[in-house]
């Protein structure tokens, strides 16, 4: 097999995900990780390909228009889940905002107008939910956390999450302690995934605890240790999934606490959700677009019948609602 080499790259545009895409001298486009527009960087290049693209690994930035910040995280670069913490959040406006164009353009699409993107009012500690999965370190140390990027196989032991709430931080570093204490399997063993919902306008707080099998004694005595840390949690379930795929859905759920199910306000309307609901994660953002979705509906004197393609739950269907004969989503 050839070795990757190092090659000089200008990153000029972005891929869908938000990496860094390049283009070599023989033609070929480089995606790279951690760099994005403006930026000048020595990367590894070797065959590996995605859908067409040559995989690069990034050695080190030579130049950059846009500069960088230091990450909140301790995590950042390890996991899986941001990509621009260190970049400037007026900054990642501008590229989300690019990426839209970038995808307008290569449907044929070219809009009259395109609005700016509109910021969210918090950008630290915004989420409702966050999914986190057991794993085994190198040396067979016990781990709790996110993936690794780029590594689907490999799980990072998360200590602080700057996305969820501190309260959500606290159920994870409660279950692994006691997890731990308590010898109990991973994976394939027993743990699979923790799955941890806030509801942000009640304070009310959803864990949902993924195992291999359930009714399980000492399964029963890890709950039992995670709410006397975390008092605050509401609603508990635990969830036996049995098979080998990995997502957090299982044959059968067993109500620990409470109702198993959160009450979130989002713009005018209260949402019943459950262990296994989608929702948008960020609660108030998504009620300011269903808002805004609205106003242009009035704007445009377009009620009627309103057809909502791809609706999920119906958020913006529900919203709707009210200034429509009839809405179909």
């Amino acid at each position: 097999m050839r070795k990757p080499k190092l090659h000089e790259l200008t990153i000029e545009g972005l891929t869908p995900q938000g990496d860094g895409l390049a283009q070599r001298a023989a033609g070929d486009e480089v995606v790279v990780a951690g760099a994005i527009p403006g930026d000048r960087v020595q990367a590894w290049v070797g065959r590996r390909r995605r859908k067409g693209r040559l995989l690069g690994r990034l050695e080190r930035r030579l130049d950059q228009e846009i500069q960088r910040i230091d990450p909140r995280c301790p995590h950042f670069g390890v996991c899986g889940g941001c990509r621009w913490q260190d970049v400037g959040y007026e900054e990642q406006l501008t590229l989300k905002q690019t990426m839209v164009e970038d995808a307008l353009r290569g449907a044929g699409i070219t809009p009259e107008k395109l609005h700016s993107t509109i910021p969210s009012s918090q950008t630290y500690f915004y989420r409702n939910k966050m999914e986190f999965s057991f794993g085994r370190g190198f040396q067979g140390e016990f781990q709790l956390g996110l993936h690794v990027r780029q590594r689907y196989n490999r799980v990072f032991d998360l200590h602080s999450c700057q996305l969820q709430s501190e309260l959500s931080n606290r159920v994870v570093k409660s279950v692994r302690h006691h997890a731990e204490s308590l010898e109990l399997p991973i994976y394939e063993g027993l743990l699979r995934f923790l799955v941890v919902r806030d509801a942000k306008a009640s304070a009310g707080m959803l864990v949902n605890l993924v195992v291999r099998s359930y009714p399980h004694e000492v399964v029963d005595e890890l709950v039992t240790r995670l709410l006397e840390d975390v008092p605050q949690i509401t609603d508990l379930v635990i969830t036996k999934h049995s098979g080998k795929a990995q997502v957090a859905i299982g044959e059968q759920e067993f109500l620990v606490r409470g109702d198993g199910r959160l009450v979130e306000e989002c713009g005018q309307l209260e949402f019943e959700i459950s262990p296994q609901s989608f929702f948008q994660t960020n609660t108030e953002q998504a009620a300011r677009l269903y808002n805004l979705v609205g106003s242009m509906i009035e704007q445009d004197g377009a009620g009627g019948d309103i057809l909502d393609l791809y609706c999920g739950t119906g958020g913006i269907s529900l919203h709707l609602a009210n200034a429509a004969t009839r809405v179909l989503g």
